[in-house]
């Protein structure tokens, strides 16, 4: 019995060693810090919900998920691809970091190829559009040992929209626990959407727990929308309805 104590122990305190050195955000990208030869598998879920009167409502009506894979095959230089439920949207990207610790930064140029369905909801609609959307990303050095503020800058060739998203790290445990939070102002023209009425602002919280090579997320936001390209266009819906959701990043290293 004590020995398995003992193995139990060990294996326990390997798992929380394993080192994940990235600061990811919800929804931002930021430049990677993975080491070569590291993989990283993604899952992003969004649930959605029918917003009434009375809380919980339609809590779980169903969900819009996003499943990712991307690979360091440099150091600094990555490729990666995902999919989305949804919107039924998938793309593959390439990326590069630079990093400049005397300046307390962090940049990524990447550039995006992607396909989306024109009419995502009906199901017998196949068309798709193609387009590339261009990003450069950045974060800083953590300022004080605590926070990472973050800034992406991108261009959607499809939409002919510029956009920009914003977020902050702060963290609270030392590599296990930080919270996290996320604002993408709408640039330009808004959107219309059914009904009548235009995109508010796109705002997210999230807490991030790290344990033994997993980054888990608990993320609260008003729409229930995935991605830099999608979220910088605004949230369709009003500003007071709240959608839930979580991300489970698992890294390997060869």
């Amino acid at each position: 019995m004590k020995r398995c104590g003992v193995l139990l122990w060990c294996i326990l305190s390997i798992s929380l060693s394993y080192s994940y050195d990235e600061n990811n955000m919800p929804d931002l990208t930021v430049p990677t810090q993975l080491g070569a030869k590291s993989l990283e598998a993604s899952i992003e879920h969004r649930f959605i919900r029918e917003p009434g009167a009375k809380f919980p409502d339609n809590f779980v009506y169903f969900a819009n998920v996003k499943l990712g894979l991307r690979y360091v095959v440099l150091p600094k230089l990555e490729v990666g691809t995902s999919y989305q439920t949804y919107k039924r949207e998938f793309n593959f990207n390439t990326a590069y970091s630079l990093f400049f610790p005397q300046a307390f930064l962090r940049t990524q140029a990447l550039v995006q190829f992607f396909g989306a369905r024109q009419n995502p909801l009906d199901a017998n609609d196949l068309k798709m559009d193609y387009n590339f959307m261009y990003q450069v990303n950045f974060q800083s050095e953590p300022i004080v040992g605590r926070f990472l503020p973050a800034v992406d800058i991108a261009y959607d060739g499809l939409a002919k929209r510029a956009g920009i998203g914003t977020g902050l790290d702060i963290v609270l445990v030392n590599d296990h626990l930080d919270l996290l939070g996320e604002y993408y102002p709408v640039i330009g023209k808004r959107d219309t959407v059914p009904g009548g009425g235009t995109v508010v602002n796109y705002i997210q919280a999230a807490i991030k727990a790290t344990v033994g090579g997993h980054q888990f997320m608990f993320t609260v936001g008003n729409f229930y929308d995935i991605g830099m390209r999608r979220l910088m266009a605004g949230a369709q819906a009003p500003i007071n309805n709240i959608y839930y959701g979580f991300n489970i990043f698992r890294l390997f290293t060869f």
